[in-house]
C-alpha cells in the first residue's frame, strides 16, 4: 500500500501571519521500487554539542574500568536508562600545549574552534571557526536554520567566556537564551509575530486538513507533535507570567527567561529536541553556563556557593573536602539534565529507531579541574548512534589523543571533509564495535 499522500519535507503549516514546522513523517520519505513500504532515504545526522564550564569534579566523573562492563561514577549514574547509547571517553586533552592568556577562557572560547595551537585572535584566543560551524556550512544547507547556539547565561560582555561557537577569529555566533524566541526560531516563522499568543490556534485549520490525508502512523506521529508544540507553549505563557508577576522594581528582565535555572536549562532542552523532530536544523550548540559557571549559589541542590569558588578548592582541607563534595553535586545536576535530554530524544521514533540513534551528541568541558585549569583528560561524554557509526554503553581511555581528534571524527562521519581541525592527529578508533 503506498503512502495516502506525498509530503516535502520542507511542508509547514500555515494560518493567517504565522507558519509552524513539521516533524518527520513517513509520507516525506521517498519509497523504494523493491518494496512500496520501505523507506529508502535514512534520517540525517544531527551534530550537538553540549558545553559545561569550570571543569569537573574527576573523582567523582570517572568510571574505575573501562570496557563495556564498566560501573557508572556516582556522578554520571543519572545515565543510567540511556547507558547503552552513551559513551564516557577518557584520556582525551584538549589543546595542551596552548599558553598564554587566562586558564578559564583558555578552557572555554576554543573548546569547538579549529584554529592551530596558539593561532590567536585580537583578544589574545584561539578562536577561528569552530567546528559545529565547519559542519553547518556543509549539512545546514539542507535545513532551514543552518545551525542553532543556545545558553542559559544573558552576560555576553566578555566575549571569550560566553561563546563556543564562532564564524571566524574573533567573531562569535552568540546564543539565544529567551525560550520564545527559540520557539519562534525553531518551529515557528523567525519573521513571525514574536508575541503570537498560539501558533497552533492559528495554524490548527491548515493541520486538520493535513491530518485528514495522512496514513494512521503519521496522524498519530502529527498529533504527538502538537501535544507537544502545545505543552512547551504553555511552559512558556507560564514562566512569562510568573517573570511578570515577580520581575523586581527598577529592573529590565526578558520577560519569557525563567528565574529559576533548572526550569530554563530543562526547556531550552525540550525546545531543541522538537527543533531536531522537525529537522528544522541539525547542528546545534548549548552552553548550560558561560565559563567559569554560575554565580549564583545552587540553593536547589543545597550548595550555597558560587560554581567558580566551589572549584578553586584546596582539596588538603576540610572545607575543600566540602566542596568537592559540592562540585559532584553541580556536575550531577549537569547530567541529569542532559539524560533527561537523551531520553526524550531516544523516546522519539524515526525511521527504524530512534530521534538518538540519529545524533552524535558530545557533552563535555574545556577544563578538566577547574582549581589547576588543566586541559588534560577532560571529561568527555559521546552520546547517540551517529547514524549507525557509534556504538555506545563502553567506557573508553584514549590515553593522551587530542579532543580534536573527536571532532575530526565527527565531522567524518557527517560527511564533512577536512583534513585537520586545531591539534588533530587522525580519527579516533574503537567508536564502533
Amino acid at each position: 500500500m503506498s503512502n495516502p499522500l506525498s509530503v516535502s519535507r520542507r511542508t509547514v503549516l500555515r494560518g493567517v501571519g504565522a507558519t509552524l514546522s513539521l516533524p518527520l513523517l513517513d509520507a516525506m520519505q521517498p519509497l523504494t521500487a523493491a518494496s512500496d513500504a520501505t523507506p529508502a532515504a535514512r534520517p540525517p545526522l544531527r551534530l550537538l554539542f553540549v558545553f559545561v564550564p569550570g571543569g569537573v569534579n574527576l573523582d567523582a566523573w570517572t568510571p574505575k574500568t573501562e570496557g563495556a562492563d564498566y560501573e557508572l561514577s556516582e556522578t554520571l549514574s543519572p545515565l543510567e536508562p540511556v547507558r547503552e547509547n552513551v559513551l564516557v571517553l577518557s584520556g582525551l586533552n584538549h589543546r595542551v600545549g596552548e599558553t598564554g592568556a587566562n586558564g578559564h577562557p583558555l578552557g572555554c572560547a576554543p573548546w569547538l574552534s579549529s584554529a592551530p595551537l596558539n593561532e590567536r585572535d585580537t583578544g589574545g584566543y584561539c578562536t577561528d571557526i569552530s567546528v559545529d560551524q565547519i559542519a553547518a556550512r556543509r549539512i545546514g544547507r539542507e535545513t532551514r536554520l543552518p545551525s542553532i547556539e543556545l545558553g542559559c547565561d544573558r552576560d555576553t560582555s566578555q566575549l571569550h567566556v560566553s561563546n563556543i561557537a564562532w564564524r571566524g577569529p574573533g567573531s562569535p555566533m552568540g546564543k539565544e537564551a529567551d525560550p520564545r524566541a527559540v520557539f519562534n526560531r525553531l518551529l515557528g516563522d523567525p519573521r513571525s509575530d514574536a508575541n503570537q499568543q498560539s501558533i497552533l490556534d492559528v495554524v490548527l485549520e491548515d493541520a486538520n486538513d493535513l491530518r485528514r490525508k495522512l496514513g494512521r502512523i503519521d496522524r498519530f506521529k502529527l498529533d504527538e507533535y502538537l501535544d507537544s508544540v502545545r505543552a512547551i507553549e504553555r511552559r512558556i505563557e507560564f514562566a512569562e507570567r510568573h517573570a511578570d508577576q515577580h520581575r523586581p522594581p527598577q529592573v529590565d528582565l526578558p520577560a519569557a527567561i525563567p528565574d529559576d535555572y533548572g526550569t530554563h536549562v530543562r526547556l531550552l532542552s525540550e525546545l531543541l529536541v522538537l527543533g531536531l523532530r522537525t529537522d528544522a536544523t541539525r547542528v546545534a550548540t548549548f552552553m548550560y553556563h558561560n565559563e567559569p559557571g554560575r554565580r549564583e549559589p545552587w540553593t536547589e541542590i543545597g550548595v550555597n556557593d558560587n560554581h567558580h569558588g566551589i572549584a578553586h578548592l584546596d582539596p588538603r582541607t576540610e572545607d575543600g573536602k566540602r566542596k568537592l563534595d559540592q562540585l559532584q553535586r553541580i556536575d550531577r545536576f549537569y547530567i541529569e539534565v542532559f539524560s533527561g535530554m537523551l531520553q526524550q530524544l531516544k523516546g522519539t521514533p524515526e525511521g527504524e529507531g530512534s530521534l538518538l540513534d540519529n545524533c552524535a551528541i558530545v557533552y563535555g568541558s574545556g577544563l578538566a579541574w577547574g582549581r589547576l585549569h588543566n586541559r588534560d583528560n577532560v571529561p568527555v561524554l559521546l552520546a547517540g548512534g551517529g547514524g549507525g557509526t557509534i556504538a555506545g554503553g563502553r567506557h573508553i581511555h584514549y590515553r593522551g589523543r587530542p579532543l580534536a581528534d573527536l571532532f575530526l571524527t565527527l565531522l567524518e562521519r557527517a560527511e564533512v571533509e577536512v583534513d585537520r581541525v586545531a591539534d588533530s592527529t587522525g580519527p579516533l578508533p574503537q567508536l564502533t564495535v
